[in-house]
């Protein structure tokens, strides 16, 4: 049977919750899209690359469905769902027990620029590339506040909600991070665009999640 869209992108993360829980599993579609970003971005400052990203984000939205009767609206909705992303980075860790590397090529995932001509184009390109390997140079506790932070732009009180810290702790991570990248660069000034995760592999994680929902509702009524 095909499923009907809904069109639920005004709503807020409660709202779509709330509908969830009343069995309007299609509503958690936006629940991914609206949070692929930003979850990409966390993981990515836990260390957690390629696939595996993919994985992680995945398994943290399956997750997040089949515990949501367990939220209870104590702390926002984004929070709740960052915590199980980075239990879920850790398990990962802990299940390969060992670093991986990565490439900035592999990571940055360019805008359309066509606006821009070739010498600027490569200008923004090797800027990013600058960024990105300082951050990755930061040691895993101060680039994991400096992403949620300062990349992904949560405020003080969501990163420390977020990553169970104390307020004062985050601000001092928070100032030895832009210390440490003081100095290796000297422009730190626009990295709202770092970590991008594009459109394609957006609708390849929204895809898996929502089959799987699916075929757990399939699986349900049989």
């Amino acid at each position: 049977m095909e499923v009907k869209k809904v069109k639920i992108s005004g709503l807020t993360d409660e709202d779509i919750i709330s509908e969830v829980k009343q069995g309007n599993s299609e509503y958690f579609s936006e629940i991914v899209r609206r949070y692929n970003q930003r979850l990409y971005r966390i993981a990515v400052s836990y260390g957690v690359f390629d696939d595996d990203c993919e994985e992680v984000l995945q398994l943290t939205y399956i997750s997040a469905y089949e515990k949501i009767n367990q939220f209870r609206g104590d702390a926002k909705f984004s929070t709740w769902l960052i915590r199980i992303l980075i239990n879920e980075c850790l398990m990962l860790k802990r299940k390969k027990q060992r670093n991986r590397n990565i490439s900035v090529e592999e990571l940055v995932t360019n805008p359309s620029d066509d606006h821009l001509n070739p010498e600027r184009h490569y200008m923004e390109k090797e800027r990013k590339e600058i960024l990105e390997n300082a951050i990755q140079k930061l040691p895993d506790k101060y680039k994991s506040v400096y992403v949620i932070k300062e990349v992904e732009g949560m405020s003080i009180g969501e990163t420390y909600a977020a990553l169970a810290l104390s307020k004062v702790n985050v601000k001092v991570r928070l100032h030895r991070a832009r210390t440490m990248l003081k100095n290796i660069i000297q422009d730190t000034t626009d990295v709202s665009n770092l970590f991008t995760f594009g459109n394609e592999r957006c609708d390849q994680v929204n895809d898996s999640v929502m089959n799987y929902i699916r075929r757990k509702e399939a699986e349900q009524v049989h």
